[in-house]
């Protein structure tokens, strides 16, 4: 472990949760839980109206932008098994509060199982590839979702999303996957796209066969170049009965077009399911991560290029075949580099099968294992960590990198979105 060494204190921060206080968007103070417990204190949100009672928590996307004079954090929910759609802010003090958001007649046709953000925007993009459409949502004080795009003869058009820097200057640009290609809307205006297609350097025709109907999606992100604007559009694509690869895309501005950079390939078949940047190593790099059900996930320290080896993570052998469907980097213990978090959602603990839990690795090499994340009493079909992402959390100064925004977990479950306020090294909530 090298210059990240932990202290007693700090590892005891770690241990497995006892003390998940379960509330509803507009339910208990967290303080009194943390009185009672004494333990680390979780932020359980329930479902909103609108949303079934297994049917929130299964799609998160944190928000890294908050409304101008808020302080906390925010975060998007879309329903796993129906047309429904809620933005969650937790304030300051640890305190949720959220709402419901209008969708056209048709979003409610087909699941909303893709989301991102579209950076400084304050807008998000939403993909429903079971009825071929993407939506746009402005995130105001009435919230407005219209449709972005729809291609009707695309396979599944919407299965990933991303936004970023890519050949665009004015604004983000967004990226909208199939199972088999990919657009670039440069500086997110519909219209015509920069496209991608699969190659036999870079294949994307992704097999979703064994994906359920809540979990039709595909990895896609923008990655950053060190040191400049432009970036890579990162692809994963698992498959089934075959090798799963990872590939990458360079957007030319001047030529208008999307080329194969290259692509990581792995004998897993899942190779590429799930993807996440971090800073493992701490050398100022984003690092890419990626998880490869049923049993593995590995890194690749960045800049990413077709020479970089695709370096294992150290796990314990998951007790389902879901060990590497979700991952996140973030920062757990204040000490430079990132760690990496791998879920479990269908880990049996305990005795409960499905209850689920998530990994947490650190070190320079992704070699050290602390201990796993499991919420307090798991239940049977409790999924927990089928979703994982890192949330903003500012308490002042928000807007701008501030001493006081501090990277939180969101895990999702099968009916809670939950964030975790102390992990280590301490709590960011006001008093």
């Amino acid at each position: 472990m090298g210059a990240r060494r932990r202290s007693r204190a700090a590892l005891l921060a770690l241990l497995p949760l006892t003390a998940v206080a379960p509330l509803m968007i507009v339910g208990c103070d967290w303080r009194d839980f943390d009185t009672i417990q004494a333990r680390t204190p979780v932020l359980a949100v329930g479902a909103p109206s609108q949303f079934g009672a297994q049917d929130f928590g299964r799609t998160l996307l944190p928000i890294s932008t908050l409304p101008t004079g808020a302080t906390g954090g925010r975060f998007v929910v879309s329903a796993a098994g129906s047309g429904a759609l809620a933005i969650v802010d937790v304030d300051a003090k640890g305190q949720p509060s959220g709402q419901n958001v209008a969708l056209p007649a048709s979003a409610l046709e087909q699941p909303l199982t893709t989301l991102a953000e579209a950076p400084g925007t304050g807008q998000v993009l939403l993909g429903a590839p079971g009825a071929a459409n993407v939506y746009l949502m402005t995130m105001a004080a009435t919230p407005e979702v219209t449709l972005f795009d729809s291609q009707p003869l695309s396979d599944r058009f919407g299965l990933g999303v991303a936004a970023g820097g890519l050949a665009g200057a004015a604004a983000p640009d967004l990226v909208v996957a199939s199972g088999s290609d990919l657009r670039v809307y440069v500086d997110g205006a519909a219209g015509t796209p920069i496209m991608a297609t699969a190659s036999p350097d870079c294949p994307m025709m992704m097999s979703t066969m064994l994906l359920p109907r809540d979990q039709l999606r595909r990895a896609v992100l923008v990655a950053p170049l060190t040191g400049g604007a432009s970036a890579q559009i990162v692809v994963g694509t698992p498959t089934v009965g075959d090798q799963g690869a990872v590939s990458v895309f360079d957007v030319d501005p001047t030529s208008g077009l999307a080329t194969c950079a290259f692509a990581y390939r792995n004998a897993d078949a899942r190779f590429g399911q799930a993807l996440a940047i971090g800073d493992f190593n701490a050398d100022g790099k984003p690092d890419l991560l990626v998880g490869s059900p049923p049993l593995h996930a590995f890194w690749i320290a960045g800049p990413l290029t077709a020479a970089s080896p695709v370096l294992p993570v150290t796990l314990t052998p998951g007790s389902s075949a879901e060990l590497g469907a979700t991952v996140a980097a973030l920062n757990i213990d204040g000490l430079p580099g990132d760690e990496a978090l791998v879920g479990d959602s269908e880990a049996t603990v305990g005795g409960d099968l499905l209850a689920g839990e998530v990994q947490v690795v650190t070190g320079a090499a992704l070699d050290t294992e602390l201990p796993v994340l499991r919420r307090h009493a798991p239940a049977a079909n409790d999924v927990f960590g089928i979703a994982l992402g890192a949330l903003p959390f500012c308490t002042s100064g928000c807007g701008a990198a501030t001493a006081n925004t501090q990277t939180l977990l969101l895990a999702g479950s099968a009916s809670h979105a939950l964030t975790f306020f102390l992990l280590a090294p301490g709590d960011p909530r006001t008093p």
